[in-house]
């Protein structure tokens, strides 16, 4: 009998052929052109300063990095896209699952941009389309049970996204795609502990990188793990509580077609608040201004607090993720937009009294996309304004000319004149598409950047041994060796043997379900890491566990789950290094990973 993900990928190879319904194809051109536009919006944050510095460390490639002129290896390039494009949480959304899925496919096209630059618009648009809609049913199928334990189902769901896009785009067939899937199930990441950090970007970021992998070792002929999905030890079991829905998989309906856009750079449960805090704003003038305010009430969805209920926010990440920022930057500019966010903005003094102020008043029979604003005065006047749906919710969706100033907002600042050049690459039908987009959003050199400037990049730089440590901790494997101790070898040789079993015993599971883990300590080991840096490597690791495994064995699929285990790992002690940011408790918050896995009394 065959599985869900047999009858999945028999499903896409079978209609990938056949040309899209006109409005899938516009609804995917539009995914497409947002991520990218965010991509290039966040280019030049710290956080991807941050990134690009780390990655460059693994060595200079001929990766084109949209809005930077760091030339990364493919698959960094992709971690660094999908990070770009979902950071200011301004990317798109699916709302029946809350998954991001545009910057996970969009990063999958970076990552395979030497492959299939010159590759027609049709045929990307194509794997683009069917990534962002394996991803979306994927998703649905174990919703609402999934995100509300505590996953992020970006990252999740989203590496079977990517695996899908590559997948097609490398020819795969029907078996060979099953497989790609079977990996990219096993290698879905990211829980929601992480949201207000670094980590959450990279939830999709490498959840392409993982999806790309998946697909390229099935195209290399690498056996998959076997039902990673509904077997004993897969996705449902261990991540969804047993909830799945088969027929969502192979249905007929377009999930793509309900992909939203965001007027506002948060998390989409407050945007609601943040129209109505707009709305009231002109009204305050007449009664003093924002300092007159001395109460604000919100009734809105359960969702909301519990998301977003963070009051006092210490930097723009945090404040993504609160709805009583959201509702002060409403209440204090005529327009919330990056601005808003702004960690200088964040920690002002007006902002911080106003949110303090906020009253969430949930209420169950609120739909999750309106809202109810009360702001009382000091001369008493209450201002009230409700939002029956939100701005970009699917009743009233972004407009072409809405979605378009956006980007033109992100895009054009970094790029000057990027976002018109975007906007006619993404409505290109022929040869070149992928090279269109991406010279399109391909940042100049400095004006003083010369040949001193590359030299001292190229000192600066000592290539760090991930690789390496793939390869070696395949070789050891394929010699014989255990999985758990190939890995620890390669990543570093670190004694860390006692803190993986200490883990595993926490989570009831063999230490070897616990690899990345196992070589993100013995990598954190071998370069000496101080304890803040450690925290963050440790941060990176548990994010990426999960502990989904398939019922199928033998060496090379143990060879195939050691190597990337030993690569990710160093990659994690390296961005921990770097001071790539983390949630305080990775391990034991309310949504950390022994929190959500540990076996319940």
């Amino acid at each position: 009998m065959s599985s869900p993900l047999d009858r999945l990928a028999r499903l896409i190879t079978t209609r990938h052929d056949r040309p899209l319904p006109a409005e899938v194809t516009e609804a995917a051109r539009r995914t497409l052109y947002n991520a990218l536009a965010t991509a290039v919006g966040a280019a030049r944050e710290p956080a991807m300063d941050l990134v690009a510095t780390a990655l460059t460390g693994f060595g200079e490639g001929t990766g084109v990095l949209p809005g930077r002129v760091e030339r990364l290896h493919p698959l960094d390039a992709a971690l660094a896209t999908g990070i770009a494009a979902h950071l200011d949480d301004y990317d798109d959304t699916h709302l029946a699952t809350v998954i991001h899925p545009g910057a996970v496919c969009v990063a999958a096209l970076v990552g395979l941009q030497d492959e299939i630059g010159e590759r027609d618009g049709t045929e990307i648009l194509t794997a683009f389309a069917w990534g962002v809609e394996a991803q979306l049913r994927l998703g649905v199928s174990v919703s609402p049970e999934h995100y509300d334990a505590g996953w992020h189902i970006t990252g999740t769901c989203g590496a079977a996204g990517a695996a899908v896009t590559a997948g097609l785009l490398l020819g795969l067939d029907a078996e060979r795609l099953r497989i790609a899937l079977e990996w990219a199930v096993e290698g879905g990441l990211g829980n929601r502990e992480g949201f207000g950090s670094m980590t959450k970007p990279f939830h999709p970021g490498k959840a392409a990188v993982r999806g790309l992998r998946s697909a390229l070792d099935a195209a290399a002929g690498r056996p998959g793990p076997g039902d990673t999905l509904t077997g004993p030890d897969g996705f449902v079991a261990r991540l969804a509580g047993g909830k799945f829905d088969p027929d969502v998989l192979t249905g007929d309906r377009w999930e793509l077609l309900d992909n939203t856009f965001k007027p506002y750079p948060c998390g989409i449960v407050t945007h609601p608040a943040i129209e109505a805090a707009e709305a009231v704003r002109p009204s305050l003038a007449g009664h003093g201004g924002p300092a007159a305010v001395t109460a604000i009430r919100l009734a809105c969805h359960p969702l909301v607090p519990e998301l977003t209920g963070r009051v006092q926010p210490a930097d723009g990440l945090q404040a993504r993720f609160s709805t009583a920022h959201g509702i002060a930057a409403g209440l204090l500019l005529p327009k919330v937009d990056l601005a808003g966010y702004a960690t200088d903005f964040v920690v002002s003094p007006e902002a911080r009294r106003l949110r303090s102020l906020v009253e969430f008043e949930a209420t169950p029979s609120c739909a999750r996309d309106a809202a109810r604003l009360s702001v009382t005065l000091d001369d008493g006047t209450v201002l009230e304004h409700t939002v029956e749906h939100a701005s970009g919710s699917l009743a009233r969706p972004l407009t072409d000319a809405e979605l378009r100033a956006k980007a033109e907002g992100l895009v054009d600042r970094i790029v000057p004149g990027g976002a018109a050049a975007l906007d006619a690459a993404s409505r290109h039908e022929g040869p070149g598409y992928v090279r269109n987009l991406l010279d399109a959003v391909s940042a100049a050199k400095p004006a003083d950047e010369n040949e001193d400037h590359e030299l001292a990049r190229l000192l600066a730089s000592t290539v760090d041994g991930r690789e390496q440590a793939a390869a070696r901790a395949a070789e050891l494997v394929a010699a014989g060796r255990d999985p758990l101790a190939a890995v620890i070898t390669a990543a570093g040789g670190g004694e860390v043997s006692d803190a993986v079993s200490r883990v595993a015993k926490r989570l009831d599971v063999p230490a070897e379900r616990l690899l990345t883990l196992a070589a993100t300590f013995s990598a954190v080991v071998a370069r000496g890491l101080p304890a803040s840096a450690a925290l963050r490597a440790l941060g990176l690791a548990a994010t990426q566990t999960t502990t989904v495994t398939g019922t199928a064995a033998g060496t090379e699929v143990a060879a195939v789950r050691a190597a990337h285990a030993a690569a990710d790992g160093v990659e994690a002690a390296v961005l921990g290094a770097h001071g790539f940011t983390v949630p305080t408790h990775p391990l034991t918050g309310r949504r950390g990973l022994l929190s959500l896995l540990s076996p319940r009394p």
